[in-house]
């Protein structure tokens, strides 16, 4: 038996167990450690999705509106009592308001409406109508648009009762006695009642001129139910047209803008909402005219001589970025005979002359000349830079030579590194800018571009973190 303890090899002390949970914990460490080590010392370059969009450019302008109005007057003097709300449709011949000569009307109305201020359904609605109206339009510069909302709410409030003091009139007058005179005024043709009027009520669109849109010279009076009227006062204005006209002073530079344009798309400032109107350009005394006609909106705009509109003309729909992910680069004319290609890729290059050597460049970004030729952009390259005729090394061009245009590019970010892609410039303002690129499928919807392309180069590895 003891022979066979000689085969017997022994090793000094105990074979280490690998602990496969601490590895993995000190590798974990490692890459915390790795990642808040770059997240503090790293060039972080924040990048955007492209998003589809539009942007829609206003021109705005001051109009004048010009309609088919009529100043119905009283020919009796006393106190106006308004039996149909401003903003409605009075028929032919039919009732509007009227005149209480001994004010005894009035008083006896007074008492009779004591309690009974209740408003119905339709009332409640012109009310609510009124102040969102009011509220979506409400600019500090024009306050006084204030006033009017107060004189049209109170009107509302007086005539609440309008349709039932028709009614009961004759009952009024036995109650008050021989002392009620109420004299009735009646449109003269059919309309819409408004208890505001002008010194340009009535004007023609050939007779707007330079002083016609000072607001201070414009003098507006306001209507309503209490109001002392004599005789040849304005007892309400009576639109008889949903025709009506829109005119705006012109420059030169967009005057020759709007030159073409037979219509034109509008936005009204005061509530956004938008209408189409016909188109044209006259000229009186030396100054320029827009007027636009239209045949709907006349009736939310019926109590408002001047308007404040937006001419929607540049509306261009592409891929929407930042202003701030654009970056300009500029184009050389590469004629065809020094264009070539090296390599498996086939991507199109010159070779540029390094000291007494010749290096290939691929083009970063170009495009296809008319000519046959490229325009495009290389690394290093400036108007010092020669390149070289790839079939004859004597034959050289320098870059200054070259004839240059200036294009436009984003940073791809999809990949962790930036890739300049070429595109076109659509349209652009203060913020942000439609493009489009210069071969489809370099760039699409929802892909990541750069942010903030100043100071960013192509191949840049990103730390987003």
């Amino acid at each position: 038996m003891r022979e066979n303890d000689d085969k017997i090899t022994r090793f000094p002390g105990k074979i280490p167990r690998i602990h496969i949970d601490f590895i993995i914990l000190v590798l974990f460490f490692i890459y915390i450690v790795f990642h808040v080590v770059s997240l503090f010392s790293g060039n972080h370059i924040p990048v955007t999705e492209v998003r589809q969009g539009q942007i829609v450019e206003n021109d705005n302008l001051r109009a004048i509106a010009i309609r088919k109005e009529t100043l119905v007057r009283t020919d009796s003097s006393g106190q106006v009592v308004y039996l149909i709300p401003q903003g409605n449709v009075a028929a032919k011949n039919s009732q509007v308001s009227g005149i209480d000569r001994t004010g005894a009307f009035v008083s006896t109305l007074k008492k009779q409406n004591e309690g009974k201020e209740e408003l119905s359904d339709i009332q409640r609605e012109q009310l609510v109508e009124l102040l969102s109206n009011f509220n979506k339009g409400y600019s500090p510069n024009s306050f006084s648009e204030a006033y009017q909302l107060l004189q049209s709410g109170a009107d509302i409030l007086n005539i609440a009762n309008g349709d039932r003091i028709k009614s009961t009139l004759s009952e009024v007058k036995k109650d008050s006695g021989s002392d009620v005179d109420f004299t009735p005024i009646k449109a003269p043709t059919e309309g819409l009642v408004c208890l505001s009027y002008d010194d340009l009520c009535g004007i023609s669109a050939d007779q707007v001129g330079a002083d016609s849109f000072d607001p201070s010279r414009l003098n507006t009076k306001q209507l309503s139910s209490g109001q002392s009227l004599s005789s040849g006062d304005v007892a309400f204005r009576l639109v008889t047209d949903d025709n009506w006209q829109l005119v705006c002073k012109l420059n030169d530079k967009m005057a020759e803008r709007l030159k073409d344009k037979s219509v034109i798309e509008i936005r009204f400032e005061k509530d956004h909402t938008t209408a189409w109107a016909n188109a044209a350009i006259s000229e009186r005394q030396g100054r320029k005219y827009l007027v636009l006609s239209l045949d709907d909106s006349m009736d939310r705009f019926a109590e408002s001589r001047f308007l404040d509109i937006g001419l929607m003309l540049d509306q261009v729909k592409g891929l929407k970025v930042p202003d701030s992910s654009l970056v300009k680069k500029i184009l050389y004319h590469i004629p065809s005979e020094y264009v070539t290609t090296s390599g498996s890729s086939k991507k199109p290059g010159v070779y540029t002359k390094d000291g007494s050597e010749s290096l290939f460049r691929k083009f970063r970004l170009y495009q296809k000349a008319a000519d046959g030729g490229y325009w495009a952009s290389f690394s290093k390259a400036d108007n010092d830079t020669i390149i070289l005729k790839p079939d004859s090394a004597s034959v050289s061009l320098s870059l200054s030579d070259c004839d240059v245009k200036k294009t436009y590019g984003v940073y791809l970010a999809n990949k962790g590194y930036t890739q300049l892609i070429q595109v076109i410039l659509l349209y652009r303002n203060n913020q942000y800018s439609i493009i489009e690129p210069v071969y489809n499928n370099q760039l699409r919807l929802y892909d990541r571009v750069v942010l903030k392309a100043k100071g960013v180069k192509d191949g840049q590895m990103l730390n987003d973190n």
